[in-house]
């Protein structure tokens, strides 16, 4: 449905809804394109952004039916002073923070719409005060980044590719193995094998990727230490059931260590040889976050000497792999192609939900997620 498609003069172009999407990333850059078109965003940006998948970029462009410039609509160009650039109905945000005086600036503000389930950087007190909707889209990504954190742990404390490859090749000891009514456990002999059952986790960066892989690791009975730039209010952490520790004690307790601090630069590297000599030595490390804040060759190193027991990575320095890589001769190692948050084209659906949001609140129509 057009919003509007008579020429209009500049009173009514004044009043015409206008949105604003707040900061930069690729799901945002998604959306701009889903509006404009080929405009800020270029085609072949978002047709490069997918690959090697493919995607069907008419059908991203049709997720911004209804709030495209032809339609009526304005979105505030990228880079633009959000306090100082008019009254908008809708703002689209990722990372930041809502306040008061933001939504002072914007009389006529509808909906505020994060990108993400998590609220907390939006003063919610402040728009209910001032009748302004409050949406948090899930992101489907996000839980699936959480749940390949808990496979690759689980894999890790089963042993489960080396069980699948001896499994494969009938690799077993027949003169220790004693079939009872056709029935023999663990016949290839694996040891160690743990779950998460009884296991303390520690999480890295307790965002929402880390709350998320918090709470299924305690699904499985394990015990959540974390440690985090800002440590978390007393009531959210047993909200979450979690206990704050230093980075150094929390290696020094965990028996799964898994990363999801932010991509920032003071990060990159961080995870290095000093951090692994401070696990214990039956741990392991598993990495879904970015691959540049862990120094790839000291990884290599501590698995190599068994300073610790094993890791799963999904991300890496630089990708794809290079190769020749010496992680990939490693026995003790899990090794995904940034598989985590499923495929990209995924992606489409969170653009989506967000988009069909900011119609509906010009619309009149039903908003999806509303938190306030």
């Amino acid at each position: 449905m057009l919003l509007s498609s008579i020429p209009a003069s500049q009173e009514q172009r004044d009043s015409m809804p206008s949105l604003a999407i707040l900061d930069d990333d690729h799901i945002l850059r998604l959306m701009r394109y889903a509006i404009e078109g080929d405009g800020a965003v270029s085609e072949q940006w978002a047709q490069g952004f997918f690959l090697p998948e493919d995607a069907d970029l008419a059908r991203v462009r049709a997720l911004g039916d209804g709030l495209h410039p032809s339609d009526g609509v304005t979105l505030l160009p990228l880079g633009a002073d959000v306090r100082t650039s008019g009254d908008l109905d809708v703002l689209i945000f990722r990372r930041g923070t809502i306040d008061a005086a933001l939504m002072d600036a914007h009389p006529k503000l509808k909906l505020i719409q994060r990108i993400g389930a998590r609220a907390d950087a939006i003063d919610l007190a402040a728009a209910k005060a001032r009748n302004i909707a409050v949406s948090c889209v899930p992101r489907p990504s996000l839980q699936l980044t959480a749940e390949h954190a808990i496979l690759l742990m689980l894999a890790l404390g089963k042993r489960l590719l080396t069980g699948d490859a001896l499994t494969r090749a009938g690799a077993y000891d027949a003169s220790r193995v004693h079939p009872d009514h056709g029935v023999a456990y663990n016949w290839t002999r694996q040891a160690p094998l743990a779950g998460l059952y009884g296991k303390t986790v520690g999480i890295v960066g307790l965002g929402e990727v880390g709350v998320m892989a918090a709470r299924m690791a305690q699904g499985f009975s394990a015990r959540v230490v974390y440690c985090n730039r800002t440590r978390l209010s007393p009531e959210k952490e047993r909200a979450l059931g979690v206990e704050y520790r230093a980075l150094d004690a929390l290696l020094a307790e965990s028996d799964f260590v898994s990363l999801h601090a932010s991509n920032l630069p003071d990060n990159k590297g961080m995870i290095d040889a000093k951090f692994f000599a401070q696990m214990k030595r039956t741990a392991y490390f598993v990495n879904t976050s970015r691959g540049r804040m862990v120094d790839q060759q000291a990884l290599a190193d501590a698995l190599t000497r068994g300073t610790i027991a094993g890791a799963g990575i999904d991300v890496f320095f630089e990708e794809p792999l290079k190769l020749p890589s010496p992680l990939t001769a490693l026995p003790n190692i899990i090794l995904t192609p940034h598989i985590a948050g499923g495929s990209r084209t995924g992606i489409i659906d969170e653009v989506g939900a967000v988009l069909a949001n900011c119609r509906a609140v010009l619309t009149g129509g039903e908003l999806k997620h509303r938190v306030a």
